[in-house]
């Protein structure tokens, strides 16, 4: 059976397990975000498949590249919602969001700038997703991680101007200069909390869907330039960070299955296409296969029907 088959399918078996939204308690079900720079491509085809299937988050949290999708998502948790962020992602090259320029590189150098390139890009990117002004203007709540370069610990920006907390959020350290937000300097939240779920039961989820980042192609050699070796590093580091936080969440967490792929650098975007397709055909399969499974007497506490009544 092909994945338009199975999706299909699901209309026939979740009828069995309908709920209503006023019957389960608010802030339930979270949709976790990991960042990961461009591969957080396949969150896309992810967000694609649970939209198909009808499944509705009660908020959203994200880390960097992972809170842009996050707030896009939270914004218009629609099939078309969908869409307009994935034209976005296919539109993303490397000279649009990191452009390096002797004078950057110059002033990193001496000492005199905060980051190898600006984020004037990023500003550009987030003028063309049509954000809204502030992170309380979605209909779904969307919660942005950044880290405070002060103390290291984690920052959830749940109001506020959205511009800012998405570049926070965003700025790689060393890569993008830190953005002040409130009278703190902000970095990556992927520093603090790469796959923020911790943050996400203080924020009163008590059932988990982590929508991860591509993993990294175990067969292909580490990376040689400067930047993408910084970049595995720290996504070596950060990953048995986020394992660890995973196990230690006191509720249920969903970890979706992503795509692996062999881009070594978080502003290479020449996989995106692949990633976003691959998101979505695991993301589909999966969920085909958590309906089947269950037998029709069973209670589902980990599927809610958008519009379910």
């Amino acid at each position: 059976m092909d994945l338009p088959d199975n999706l299909r399918s699901l209309g026939d078996l979740r009828s069995r397990y309908r709920r209503t939204r006023r019957g389960a308690q608010a802030g339930g079900i979270a949709f976790v975000f990991q960042g990961g720079g461009s591969l957080s491509a396949p969150q896309v085809g992810m967000l694609r498949a649970l939209s198909e299937a009808g499944v509705l988050p009660d908020l959203v949290v994200g880390s960097s590249a992972g809170a842009l999708n996050a707030v896009a998502f939270a914004a218009d948790p629609t099939q078309a919602g969908v869409e307009r962020l994935e034209t976005v992602w296919m539109s993303l090259r490397r000279r649009k969001v990191a452009q390096f320029s002797a004078r950057t590189l110059l002033a990193a150098a001496l000492g005199r700038g905060d980051g190898l390139v600006s984020n004037s890009g990023l500003r550009d990117l987030l003028r063309i997703a049509a954000l809204p002004a502030t992170l309380d203007g979605t209909p779904i709540p969307a919660h942005v991680v950044a880290t405070d370069l002060g103390t290291g610990a984690a920052v959830v920006l749940s109001g506020g101007p959205t511009g800012p907390a998405l570049l926070a959020s965003c700025a790689f350290p060393g890569l993008y200069p830190p953005v002040e937000v409130d009278g703190r300097l902000l970095v990556d939240g992927g520093v603090s909390a790469d796959v923020p779920v911790l943050q996400a039961e203080a924020l009163g989820a008590r059932l988990i869907y982590v929508l991860p980042a591509a993993g990294c192609d175990v067969t292909a050699p580490p990376p040689h330039r400067p930047l993408p070796l910084a970049f595995h590093a720290l996504s070596q580091v950060l990953g048995s960070v986020a394992a660890t936080n995973v196990a230690a969440a006191r509720g249920p967490v969903h970890v979706l299955p992503s795509p692996s792929s062999q881009t070594t650098s978080p502003v290479d975007f020449r996989d995106t296409s692949r990633l976003i397709d691959q998101g979505h055909q695991l993301t589909a399969r999966w969920l085909a296969s958590q309906w089947a499974e269950r037998p029709a007497s069973a209670d589902l506490p980990v599927i809610r029907v958008a519009g379910a009544s």
